[in-house]
């Protein structure tokens, strides 16, 4: 019995500094992944695996990606598989729920890249809908309803209201009556003197 305990706690000695360096190796490859995801890829999208199982078969801790203190970061949920969730930075916690927990770390990221597939699914049909709502707003619902602005010309024949710009317009109008009225008289004139030609009495009008 004296024998297995010392080959037991020789045995401890030995495994000790090799379970530190794998918890330190997991802390190291989390802290790359969440850099990864966070500052070179900028990825605002959030995810979860499930880690344990309570006796009712649902999830009790979560491995998730997703905003926590400020940032999207890579982090525990622990619940009841209900309603109480308590989220927790990797990193901060302890030992054994960091190496229960990396080994789902690899389904994490499977995780994201759907999410990541599926937001921008959603983003496209969105602005693929909007595209067509506007492309609809910009065309009249009924063309026949349309009108063609007025042309100048016809402005031009406008009479005056007072406003600015109308007296330029007021000015060709009288100029282009008083030579209507001019070439009437000038027409008169003209009948008159080849009537008095003629011999034929002239009627004052």
């Amino acid at each position: 019995m004296s024998n297995d305990l010392r080959q037991a706690v020789n045995k401890l000695r030995a495994l000790a500094p090799q379970l530190n360096s794998a918890v330190e190796e997991a802390h190291r490859v989390v802290q790359m992944v969440e850099r990864f995801l966070n500052q070179e890829c900028q990825l605002g999208v959030e995810a979860e695996v499930p880690v344990t199982y309570n006796d009712k078969g649902k999830a009790s801790v979560l491995l998730r990606y997703g905003q926590i203190e400020g940032a999207y970061r890579i982090a525990m949920t622990n619940t009841d598989g209900e309603s109480r969730f308590v989220t927790r930075p990797w990193v901060n916690c302890d030992r054994g729920e960091k190496l229960t927990s990396f080994p789902a770390l690899p389904k994490l990221l499977m995780a994201v890249a759907k999410s990541v597939e599926s937001q921008i699914m959603s983003t496209s049909t969105t602005v693929a809908t909007v595209s067509q709502i506007m492309s609809a707003l910009s065309q009249p619902v009924h063309a026949g309803e349309v009108h063609a602005l007025p042309d100048l010309a016809i402005l031009l024949q406008q009479p005056s209201n007072g406003t600015p710009g109308s007296h330029k317009g007021n000015g060709r109008i009288i100029e282009r009556r008083e030579k209507q009225v001019e070439g009437r008289e000038n027409g008169r004139r003209h009948s008159d003197h080849h009537s008095a030609m003629n011999g034929t009495p002239v009627l004052s009008k």
